[in-house]
């Protein structure tokens, strides 16, 4: 098998699978760049900081939502 496969032929091969390699990872890099911008988004969103949680973002407004809505319960129980 291989003595009829030329050292052009052979390197020739090579190429096209290095090429096809490439191709792979630099899909791969691209779909890592997309999980990270939406895990930047997601931790944005929720108010996520390297030092922990900031006053800003979905737990946030949910945290000021739930207060206001346990507020306007008490102030409406009252006579």
């Amino acid at each position: 098998m291989f003595d009829a496969v030329t050292q052009t032929e052979l390197r020739a091969q090579m190429e096209q699978h290095l090429l096809m390699v490439e191709e792979v990872l630099g899909g791969l890099d691209q779909f890592v760049q997309g999980l990270e911008r939406r895990i930047t988004r997601i931790e944005e969103g929720l108010g996520l900081e390297p030092d922990g949680l900031s006053v800003t973002g979905w737990v946030a407004d949910l945290q000021r939502v739930k207060a206001e809505l346990a507020a306007l319960r008490q102030t409406k129980g009252r006579p």
